[in-house]
């Protein structure tokens, strides 16, 4: 991570004031920088300038060109990091805070992991659970089957497959260490040999679910299948995941708040107040009612039954990776299933 003074800007969202804003060379030259070494904006909370020439009238300028910026590793280490701008007292740059407490534990949605795909047992699992009997109409049996098939492959999961990071960095180890006695022995035992053969295969395995892993999460639609991308998809996924996060809101008289708790409940209180019913005069019977413009013909095929082939087509024209539903399952599982 490197936090400081860049004394550049990267779009005309981080400036207000002044000269109308160029693309000069060396905004291109930072931009560039950050690409090439894969360096990920941290973003912030609080006010968006970190600098003000602190003059009057027409020629007050506000930049940002103090930030925080880490590679996509970093991040993921310190994933509930916070950058804020504090209040510009003796200097004309605001000073930064970064924190990299961890914030209050949540429990993670249910999410169908694409590598799934790859085991055997994950088909078996979900056969299974769609075997079960349930009840209620239609929809509710489909409900209640997927909730199954969740709570199965939520177990599977932990105990099978694994956190398929620990795992790489696991083999990764056994193959420095049996490649390392062999430098320093010169050779390696038939059964050793044997292990190390049995490694690289694992490894290459873990590597290719660490790719299918970070190309779900990173919900690129373009690269093609096949192509090795992990890094790509994984810086992919880490600046989705930072630029998704709610790190502060502004609520009420123009009031921050910035913890996780404070931030929940003003999204409920927010939604809550926008949608729940106020009492009063039934709008729809004061407005004027429109002329009938549905033929009996059109009404017929409005209401008819829903064909089978309807629902695969429109299922089918779904992007695979596109994002879940409320249930956690892609467009990918019920094309595969």
């Amino acid at each position: 991570m490197v936090v400081g003074d860049f004394n550049c800007i990267l779009g005309p969202s981080e400036k207000r004031g002044g000269r109308v804003y160029s693309d000069s060379v060396d905004r291109r030259e930072f931009r560039e920088f950050l690409d090439a070494s894969g360096l990920v904006d941290l973003g912030f909370a609080g006010p968006r300038f970190t600098w003000c020439n602190n003059q009057t009238g027409r020629p007050r300028v506000w930049e940002r060109l103090d930030r925080a910026i880490a590679s996509p590793d970093w991040i993921q280490r310190f994933s509930s990091y916070q950058v804020s701008h504090l209040a510009r007292i003796a200097s004309d740059h605001c000073p930064l805070l970064i924190s990299t407490a961890s914030s209050s534990s949540y429990h993670s949605p249910f999410r169908f992991e694409k590598l799934w795909l790859s085991y055997p047992q994950s088909w078996r699992i979900v056969r299974e659970a769609w075997g079960l009997p349930v009840q209620g109409d239609a929809m509710q049996r489909v409900s209640r089957r997927l909730e199954l098939t969740k709570r199965r492959l939520r177990r599977w999961n932990r105990e099978v497959v694994g956190n398929i990071f620990r795992r790489l960095e696991e083999v990764e180890g056994m193959i420095a260490d049996l490649q390392g006695r062999e430098d320093r022995e010169g050779e390696l035992e038939e059964g050793e040999m044997a292990d190390l053969r049995r490694y690289l295969a694992s490894h290459h395995s873990l590597l290719h679910q660490q790719e299918t892993i970070w190309r779900q999460k990173s919900r690129v639609q373009w690269v093609k299948e096949g192509d090795r991308n992990t890094s790509f998809f994984h810086r992919s996924a880490v600046i989705r995941r930072q630029r998704n996060m709610i790190r502060s809101l502004r609520v009420g008289a123009g009031q921050r708040v910035v913890e996780d708790s404070a931030v929940r409940q003003a999204l409920v209180e927010f939604f809550r107040s926008r949608w729940t019913e106020v009492e009063g005069p039934y709008v729809m019977d004061q407005l004027p009612r429109p002329a009938v413009r549905v033929e009996e013909s059109e009404n017929a095929a409005l209401i008819q039954p829903v064909l089978d082939r309807e629902v695969q087509e429109a299922v089918w024209a779904l992007g695979e990776d596109k994002a879940p539903g409320p249930d956690g399952y892609p467009p990918f599982f019920f094309r595969r299933y």
